[in-house]
């Protein structure tokens, strides 16, 4: 009788969890029913906000549902970041992470409040923006080289501007420092628009910073830009050259953006968000929406997104240690 009961019981959780698993199947089936929110780590008006607008409002349309932005600021993206981490894992919570927030934190900050690695799941990737190397037009300098002869004639003379402590374009500028022997000194601002601003008023004898913040200022004529940090030419600046042409090919630079979901979201919502990253990547509008921003479309797997920003953390954390790079 007692072996009768406890068989009872027994069948009577398998019977629910079965039925618990078909309720899940049938939710990923219907995924989404319901409105989506898209966390953007940073202020409205950045690069960030922009592409998370952007990819909210044509990934709606193709998921035939609302995607809601929300800006989460704080601490170099780590508020937002650490908000999604600690979401449901259902798929209705997304962050647009980037090379900030799954690149350099990791090393920059000894307590995140959250794993990039364990607390998220990659749905794709969205755009990268390189780096360039925009200078103060009053130096009289043409090109990378001249720029070193400069600074060799004139020592202790320059500073150069970035987005902050531990961005891509500080890492950028220091790796620069350390390649081409000069000295410089380094002046963090809250954004790339401030940095840029100050090396086109002549604050800062130039600025490291995304393509997107200098080459609207070209035709102002107060600023130049040098070299641009990416194995490729930029589509907004084709004249520009690469660090690579300038003969410093282990300069590669960019302040990529990518969707993640909660860590543990079901593999079919990951798949519908990804399909939907894909066919609004190959949307002309996007392809010239991101193009006014300087990005460039880099659609990737989840596979082959957590690879890259799994590669991005070490690479990070190589030139961050080896550059003696702190946040304090």
């Amino acid at each position: 009788m007692m072996m009768n009961k406890r068989f009872g019981a027994g069948a009577r959780r398998l019977t629910a969890l079965f039925a618990l698993s078909l309720c899940a199947v049938a939710a990923h089936a219907d995924y989404p029913d319901r409105p989506i929110q898209a966390v953007s780590p940073y202020a409205a008006g950045g690069a960030n906000d922009f592409l998370t607008r952007l990819m909210a409002q044509n990934m709606g349309a193709v998921l035939k549902t609302s995607i809601v932005v929300e800006n989460k600021a704080g601490a170099n993206g780590i508020v937002g970041a650490g908000f999604v981490a600690k979401s449901a894992p259902d798929g209705y919570t997304l962050l647009m992470g980037n090379s900030a927030t799954h690149g350099t934190n990791p090393t920059l900050y000894k307590a995140l409040p959250y794993d990039p690695t364990a607390d998220f799941a990659p749905v794709g990737m969205v755009a990268s923006v390189p780096i360039v190397l925009a200078v103060d037009s009053k130096l009289g300098v043409n090109s990378v080289a001249e720029l070193i002869a400069y600074g060799k004639s004139h020592p202790g003379k320059l500073a150069f501007g970035s987005s902050g402590v531990g961005g891509t374009g500080h890492l950028c500028g220091e790796a620069f420092k350390a390649a081409t022997g000069l000295d410089m000194v380094h002046v963090p601002y809250k954004g790339d628009a401030p940095a840029v601003a100050d090396a086109m008023g002549g604050q800062v004898s130039m600025a490291f910073v995304g393509v997107a913040s200098a080459a609207p200022l070209l035709a102002s004529g107060r600023i130049k830009i040098l070299a641009v940090a990416s194995t490729h030419r930029s589509g907004s600046l084709p004249n520009v050259p690469t660090m690579a042409e300038a003969g410093y090919k282990d300069l590669q630079f960019a302040q990529w953006y990518a969707l993640f979901a909660r860590a543990g979201t079901p593999a079919g919502a990951i798949e519908k968000l990804n399909h939907a990253t894909k066919v609004v990547l190959a949307s002309d509008d996007v392809k010239k929406s991101l193009a006014t921003q300087g990005a460039d479309p880099e659609y990737m797997t989840p596979d082959q997104l957590r690879a890259f920003y799994q590669s991005e953390i070490k690479r990070f954390a190589d030139i961050i240690q080896r550059l003696d790079i702190r946040t304090e």
